[in-house]
């Protein structure tokens, strides 16, 4: 009896975060995103990692409060460690650029790498470039070769991805 309250505790507590992110949204849509942000930053206090991906982006940019990189730094950080992968192509590209943390490619590139894994076009073209231009890695065209595949496979056919991809095909690149 007790593993049951216990579990229909935990199912009620994750609904009610889900909720707070879909008023959040609801809330964002209608123009209220001061109130949004508030629902995105106490889904993420409590562990909801889009909670925090939305918290983070608002402080990325500076939308509705003053821009903050650190502070979305480790919203993006708590969002990517919960498994939210585009959170984790977002933390990727600060690294790679410098934006918010320290520049390092090398972090960049194992971000990029886990959030191609995990499904993001996007993620995974960075990662080819990183490999086709030899960044904080030994410069690999195999490799950027696959990941541009793959990013063609995942995103649009007509996308750089399938046109590096397709480049590299045609200069011998196994």
């Amino acid at each position: 009896m007790k593993k049951t309250l216990m579990i229909v505790a935990l199912l009620v507590g994750l609904n009610l975060e889900a909720n707070m992110v879909e008023d959040g949204i609801t809330a964002s849509k209608s123009g209220n995103h001061k109130k949004a942000l508030e629902l995105f930053e106490k889904a993420c206090e409590n562990d909801n990692a889009m909670g925090c991906n939305y918290a983070a982006q608002a402080y990325n940019v500076g939308r509705v409060v003053q821009r903050d990189l650190d502070k979305a730094v480790v919203l993006f950080t708590k969002s990517c460690d919960k498994g939210l992968m585009d959170a984790c192509m977002v933390l990727g590209r600060n690294y790679y650029i410098g934006q918010g943390v320290k520049k390092d490619i090398v972090k960049a590139r194992e971000l990029l790498v886990h959030a191609c894994d995990g499904g993001i076009s996007d993620a995974c073209f960075k990662s080819g470039l990183i490999y086709e231009l030899g960044q904080g890695v030994a410069q690999d065209l195999t490799k950027a070769k696959s990941f541009y595949k793959k990013s063609c496979e995942l995103g649009e056919s007509d996308n750089d991805a399938c046109k590096f991809h397709k480049q590299l095909t045609h200069a011998g690149v196994k």
